[in-house]
């Protein structure tokens, strides 16, 4: 597993014009669940940057809500050809310059993108100082800033900008400790509301002549207990989700632990290795936010990453072990 793989999971330069604050009775809280509920329930189309580093990528992105089902479509717009069909069950990402297909069943997280998950809004204020900044225009829209600061170092800040009609997350940054910014999402152009006809969510590439990776979906199980465990989690942080699945590439089992403050997640990979092994990745590793840590513990490769700072996965990651050793 290299970062890049690992890191598929993203959190996702205009000039702004400052308008008035917001209005007295809408809280920072309530505009979370804005967002929150926004992603879920509204259908949109439309084109977005993502900025990391020092690479900006452009996408396409067709969502539409069926049945209380999400369907998504992505098409990238510069770079390697690409496109990712998601829908609730599984995720089916085409690569025509590779001549491959890869098909893989929703991972223990459903997040959808642009949306934001936590589960208790109110436990935030245990992590993060949570207000409201002034309402500003984003891709010709008046959008509400809502500005999420951690309280200690093991945590990202965010500042977000919601739609003012629709609660739609229109732009997006990442921060570290320091404030400084990472990495940056924003909509360039976006219709929401239009109708979506079921064909705009099909592939624009057949992918009949390409090789095929399905994940079957029999090889993932939901054990009653994990096998292993992170014996040190920085306040607040939670074990959210576990599975236990295959590899596409290598058909080895991999357990997969999900930690979570409601906002920020950590994933921690477990895999035996094997004779036909090639060599994991060892030691700390950084790609842009995301920040990984790989061991080896007796015949098992650890993999800890996310979009934490090093400190966290350094505490998370430096304390996987066995069940059976606690």
């Amino acid at each position: 597993m290299n970062l890049r793989t690992l890191s598929r999971h993203l959190f996702f330069p205009v000039c702004l014009v400052f308008s008035t604050a917001a209005l007295a009775g809408d809280t920072a809280h309530d505009w979370l669940m804005k967002i929150n509920q926004a992603a879920r329930m509204l259908d949109y189309e439309g084109v977005f940057v993502y900025q990391h580093e020092t690479q900006l990528e452009a996408m396409r992105i067709i969502h539409k809500v069926e049945n209380g089902a999400a369907h998504e479509r992505l098409v990238s717009l510069n770079g390697a050809p690409r496109e990712i069909i998601r829908n609730q069950h599984e995720v089916t990402c085409y690569w025509p310059d590779k001549n491959s297909v890869m098909v893989e069943f929703r991972k223990a997280d459903k997040q959808t993108f642009p949306a934001i998950l936590p589960e208790r809004i109110q436990d935030l204020d245990d992590y993060y100082a949570i207000r409201l900044g002034n309402v500003e225009r984003v891709t010709g829209r008046p959008a509400q800033l809502v500005i999420v600061k951690p309280i200690d170092q093991y945590r990202y800040g965010y500042h977000l900008w919601a739609d003012k009609e629709t609660g739609l997350l229109l732009k997006a940054d990442l921060l570290d400790t320091q404030g400084k910014i990472l990495e940056q999402f924003m909509f360039t152009h976006i219709n929401i509301g239009t109708k979506i006809p079921a064909s705009a969510l099909m592939p624009g590439v057949a992918g009949k002549d390409m090789v095929w990776h399905r994940e079957e979906e029999d090889l993932k199980t939901i054990p009653a207990k994990p096998g292993w465990m992170a014996a040190q989690l920085p306040k607040g942080f939670r074990l959210s989700a576990h599975i236990s699945r295959q590899t596409l590439m290598r058909k080895r089992p991999v357990e997969h632990l999900v930690y979570t403050d409601g906002l920020a997640a950590v994933s921690v990979f477990v895999e035996k290795r094997g004779e036909d092994t090639k060599p994991f990745m060892l030691g700390p590793s950084r790609m842009g936010a995301v920040n990984a840590l790989g061991s080896r513990i007796d015949d098992y490769q650890v993999t800890t990453v996310g979009e934490v700072p090093a400190e966290t996965i350094a505490l998370i990651g430096g304390s996987v072990t066995p069940v059976a050793n606690q």
